[in-house]
């Protein structure tokens, strides 16, 4: 069977406290986008195959969707084994979700094809990473609350993003880490009225100013020329590396002038995904 596994941005992301297991309290908005890897899944192997097409070099048993088909093996005691081939287009590290958009792209096809409820398989999604229910899940834009796992539907607003990869990864536990929280704070809320980024207090990223400040003036300079081209707001997805603007209209032309004005990077159009 053939899979498309969607990458995500968060719309807003808000870090709230530091748990007692190391875990944090967050309060962010997830939103697929129609940038995909692909999968190509058979089942009922005699032999496990993991097969990636990819730019970098993937390390197979540290991988998510490696690790989510052992989980789920051993969940449900099967004997057979699986191939995976996948095709990578979401750049790995960048705060796009792509590895975890793997796993749970898997384990809903696998809770499908084995006729296991979904439900039974989110503990299995939850131990692989927080934001891995998200993509279990067929929600297209989700609140969410927790550590991440706490999801509710959010309007699903068109938009255009013009996403930036500068070709380095940002490691999500030396971010949090040096995001010196001191204390719990509570959130500045959304309505579900208007498009995040037609608030007053628009996209807030708490690691913004961590992530500008470490790569000045990288993220300085790429938000000025995406506000150049007319996006709506800049922000960071997750804890970066990804930095993205939002468009109303696809800016075609202001696709190419990016592309000219900035080298050694990558640059992806996509568009909020609709189901």
């Amino acid at each position: 069977m053939w899979l498309i596994s969607p990458a995500k941005v968060n719309l807003f992301l808000q870090v709230l406290s530091k748990r007692p297991d190391n875990y944090h309290e967050i309060y962010t908005l997830f939103q697929k986008i129609t940038l995909f890897d692909e999968i190509e899944l058979k089942v009922k192997q005699r032999e496990f195959t993991l097969k990636f097409e990819s730019e970098e070099e993937i390390p197979l048993e540290r991988n998510l969707i490696y690790k989510a088909w052992r989980l789920f093996k051993e969940r449900f005691s099967l004997k057979e084994e699986i191939k995976i081939w996948v095709r990578k287009r979401i750049p790995v590290g960048a705060g796009l979700g792509g590895g975890s958009s793997n796993a749970g792209t898997l384990l809903r096809a696998l809770s499908k094809f084995y006729e296991v409820e979904e439900k039974e398989v989110f503990a299995l999604a939850l131990k692989l990473g927080a934001d891995v229910p998200f993509f279990l899940s067929d929600l297209p834009c989700a609140l969410a609350t927790g550590i991440g796992e706490v999801l509710t539907p959010f309007p699903n607003f068109d938009a255009y993003y013009v996403l930036i990869y500068p070709n380095f990864k940002v490691e999500t536990a030396w971010a949090y880490q040096n995001l010196n929280l001191t204390k719990s704070k509570n959130p500045v809320y959304y309505e579900t009225s208007l498009p995040p980024w037609e608030t007053p207090q628009g996209l807030i990223n708490d690691f913004r100013d961590l992530i500008y400040k470490k790569f000045y003036p990288l993220y300085d300079n790429i938000e000025r020329l995406l506000f150049e081209e007319g996006a709506k707001a800049v922000s960071l997805s997750g804890t970066g590396s990804t930095i993205y603007g939002v468009f109303e209209n696809p800016p075609f032309e202001g696709l190419l002038r990016l592309k000219n004005s900035l080298k050694n990077v990558k640059i992806y159009l996509a568009k909020n995904l609709e189901c």
